[in-house]
């Protein structure tokens, strides 16, 4: 199949696009998102969306002012409107001690979900503004091994979604690399290549370059079948989530602070309890970076029924315990 018709394919079968939608595609200038823009772009009128894009310099490599010229050059041809966001991302990793590639993700999103509320409030109700990424079923597939390398659950397997809670979209996640490679072929299209993609300092890349083309040798189809479990883990990992959620709604007291029943917790399946904990903590303000180490220490606190207890948690967010209730706060 081409990749024309991948994406299209993947738009009509989980529902990505409505008629009035804005979309916003990051776009780095590489094949990719270079493959989507031209893709998206031709569908635009039939869909009846409206195509922007962005562009972060992240000012890490010589060539990265070429990157935003091409990005713009490439927008302005197709008259699809582009912002371009200029941060110094190996500055701001040192600072806050994250990789590279951990820094420049979040600030990509952050800025693109920035731009997402402003334009969506001019937007028709009915009409959202949709953050686009051109993750492909390489990436997935690399996604997937990465969180099997570092112990996941079905959570972390699910990888990457077609489309997330806030909106974002990923149109190319089942488009392989070679398809991608053969559109832009045969549409003259010439893209930047980013040279770190070969440096094999970042973990992602190790996994791109040398553990999937040794399981290759074993499994010529290992990429497909990495997109399938992650594909497979997402259904059951909507059904747990969907049964947490009601839970938690039945459950929670809702407050300045979220709160729960210790006689409650305890009779919780360890599947649920996770995803319950997750889910007042992230009404408390804290939507990532939980481990499993730190709900195992609550769970522990909470079945030995300990008064007067505090059990930490990340960005100094924790769980209080006295009187058989669990209060989810800042500290």
């Amino acid at each position: 199949m081409k990749a024309d018709e991948r994406v299209k394919k993947t738009i009509d079968e989980h529902s990505l696009i409505n008629r009035g939608d804005v979309l916003l595609l990051g776009l780095s200038g590489g094949p990719d998102s270079l493959c989507l823009l031209y893709i998206l772009k031709g569908l635009e009128e039939e869909y009846g969306f409206e195509l922007r894009a962005f562009h972060l310099n992240h000012m890490i490599r010589d060539d990265a002012e070429e990157d935003a010229k091409f990005v713009t050059e490439e927008c302005e041809k197709l008259g699809v409107p582009v912002t371009v966001y200029r941060e110094d991302v190996k500055s701001l990793a040192r600072r806050k001690g994250e990789s590279l590639e951990e820094a420049g993700r979040k600030i990509r999103q952050e800025a693109m979900k920035a731009i997402c509320s402003e334009i969506e409030k001019g937007l028709p109700g009915g009409c959202s503004a949709r953050a686009v990424l051109a993750h492909n079923q390489g990436d997935q597939a690399e996604t997937v091994m990465l969180r099997l390398i570092r112990g996941t659950g079905i959570h972390g397997l699910a990888a990457m979604e077609y489309m997330r809670r806030d909106g974002l979209i990923r149109p190319l996640l089942d488009t392989s690399r070679k398809e991608i490679e053969e559109y832009c072929e045969e549409h003259g299209l010439k893209y930047r290549t980013d040279s770190t993609n070969s440096s094999e300092e970042y973990l992602r890349n190790k996994v791109r370059l040398k553990v999937l083309p040794m399981l290759e040798e074993i499994n010529p189809s290992i990429r497909e079948g990495l997109t399938r479990l992650a594909a497979n883990a997402a259904v059951d990992d909507g059904y747990l989530s969907e049964l947490a959620e009601n839970w938690y709604e039945a459950h929670v007291k809702h407050g300045s602070e979220p709160v729960l029943l210790v006689k409650d917790l305890r009779c919780l399946e360890d599947a649920l309890y996770h995803r319950a904990v997750k889910l007042a903590f992230a009404e408390a303000g804290l939507g990532e970076d939980i481990e499993a180490v730190h709900i195992k220490a609550l769970k522990r606190s909470v079945n030995a029924n300990v008064g007067n207890k505090t059990v930490e948690f990340p960005g100094g967010y924790v769980a209080y315990i006295n009187h058989g209730e669990v209060v989810f706060r800042k500290n």
